[in-house]
């Protein structure tokens, strides 16, 4: 392992294997002597830290860092380099960053870090060398993650990370600079517009400083080679229990189970719920009683209806050790779950998603990146992950309940990672399914809310206040061509009218769980 001692603007000391290097690169910025120490030492890890931490390094933590698809930085009480008014255009998942917990994140810190060099080599190329080392970092980080690295705000870096806490800057010129560099300049001026817009600010300097700065040339990149996991070479061992919520698709639903029959692991539970809302009705799937089935199927029958209390229902049940949440209309591989059962054992995820496509369409993601979404008939969860995790029942019956799963998930330290060697077929069957219109009790409301109120009430729950106005602003600009008032003072007094009963009716479902 690699020692990177710095004083935040140049490098103070190297060490290798606890013992120091000559410097030949002092008066570098810390990005060079980053990239000149990997292309150096391409098998270590390089751990760089800020010369004020180094009496709270966790060194007992650090020295164990095995996880060479991975990068890891902690704040450590410094605030971070990027303005929470970037969440204007960045409403990803991954800039709510906790502070507690390994958290998914591009949000890096000069604080304490570390990376893989062979991994810092393979982006050499590609991104430019800055003298703000927390700003190279972030820069590397967001780069990284769609080509497969894996990178986390890690708190365990340090000693009493418990007493740490997680502050953005209150200076927006880095910010400026990572939307150039990363988004592209019509990002560049909505992010302006919006800091006029809400904060009563505008640099036209710096807006201007920034629209010269070339953005880089994602598509250019490499993805990191990862293979499908070889499940020949791993004796299964991982247990899995289904969950299938289902609603009139007697027939869709058979064609699932057969599927799982035929898999070369077997689950060892189905863990369906079986609704209809009509109070004389009985279930339909008299096939789980006339057919033997080579797994054990724990059938509930309700007449309650909605994802959110089947799924919950469900996961009282679990026994496993993991946790296959999906839908009922899909096609699944005979090879499906011995792949996802390689996988956990290869690379140790507490929860993942799998391709999910309809038949035609294409697969674009090329390797196993972390996932900003969470799909709820398509995912895989270790049990253990999720003992105090359930869906929320105030966003029964309406959108944005995977989305606030995922983010429970995350807040107790769970990475979502996306794999897209394995996959499924969904059907997408237009009988039966979950979105059946329900009444709702904003369903009179005159103008009508807009966003859906469970939408804007997942949102409000997890996403920062400068995401919240974000995700206002691009709502009325994409909304914009899609109706039929073109005068846009109209559309802005409407739109703010229908944000308003929303954001009401958001508060309330949020208030009353």
């Amino acid at each position: 392992m690699i020692f990177l001692k710095h004083n935040g603007k140049t490098p103070v000391a190297v060490l290798k294997d606890g013992q120091p290097l000559e410097l030949e690169f002092k008066n570098q910025a810390v990005s060079a002597a980053c990239f000149l120490l990997a292309e150096t030492f391409p098998d270590e890890i390089l751990l760089w830290f800020h010369e004020e931490v180094e009496p709270s390094l966790n060194l007992e933590f650090i020295e164990n860092f095995s996880r060479e698809s991975e990068m890891w930085s902690y704040a450590a009480n410094r605030p971070l380099v990027i303005a929470e008014e970037m969440g204007f255009v960045d409403q990803s998942v991954f800039f709510r960053i906790q502070p507690g917990v390994k958290y998914p994140t591009w949000l890096m810190s000069s604080a304490v870090g570390l990376i893989s060099c062979k991994k810092l080599l393979h982006f050499k190329e590609y991104i430019p060398v800055h003298s703000n080392f927390d700003l190279f970092l972030c820069i590397l980080a967001k780069t990284g993650m769609s080509k497969g690295l894996r990178v986390y705000s890690e708190p365990r870096l340090i000693r009493s990370s418990s007493e740490s806490t997680l502050s953005f800057s209150k200076n927006t010129k880095a910010t400026y600079t990572a939307i150039a560099t990363l988004m592209g300049k019509k990002w560049l001026i909505l992010f302006a517009l919006q800091l006029l817009l809400y904060r009563k600010k505008l640099n036209l300097f710096q807006l201007a400083k920034s629209f010269l700065i070339k953005s880089i040339p994602q598509r250019d990149i490499p993805h990191f080679e990862v293979s499908p996991s070889d499940q020949k070479n791993v004796k299964p061992k991982i247990q899995f229990d289904l969950i299938i919520p289902t609603l009139g698709r007697k027939e869709v639903l058979k064609q699932t189970l057969t599927d799982l029959t035929e898999q070369l692991l077997l689950p060892k539970s189905l863990i369906l719920i079986e609704q209809n809302p009509d109070t004389a009705s009985v279930s339909e799937l008299d096939y789980l009683q006339t057919q033997s089935w080579p797994f054990q199927i724990r059938h509930t029958f309700t007449h309650q209806t909605g994802a959110c209390n089947a799924r919950n229902l469900a996961l009282d049940q679990v026994e496993a050790d993991w946790v296959f949440l999906a839908d009922d209309d899909l096609r699944i591989p005979s090879d499906f779950l011995q792949k996802a059962d390689a996988f956990i054992q290869t690379e140790d995820p507490q929860a993942f998603t799998v391709s999910c496509l309809q038949e035609g369409e294409t697969e674009v993601e090329k390797t196993v990146i972390q996932w900003p979404a969470f799909g709820s008939g398509c995912s895989f969860v270790k049990a253990s992950a999720l003992e105090n995790i359930r869906f929320d029942l105030a966003l029964e019956h309406g959108f944005g309940e995977d989305a606030d799963f995922g983010m429970q998930l995350r807040k107790t330290g769970v990475d979502i990672l996306y794999n897209p060697f394995l996959k499924l077929i969904h059907l997408k069957a237009l009988s039966g399914g979950f979105r059946k219109p329900v009444e709702k009790p904003w369903d009179t409301e005159n103008p009508a809310p807009k966003p859906a109120p469970t939408v804007l009430a997942s949102i409000l729950k997890h996403a920062t206040p400068a995401q919240v106005q974000g995700y206002k602003t691009l709502l009325f600009l994409k909304f914009y061509r899609l109706q039929q008032i073109k005068n846009p003072f109209s559309y802005i007094r409407l739109m703010q009218k229908r944000w308003e009963v929303s954001l009401f009716w958001a508060k309330k479902l949020l208030n009353t769980k």
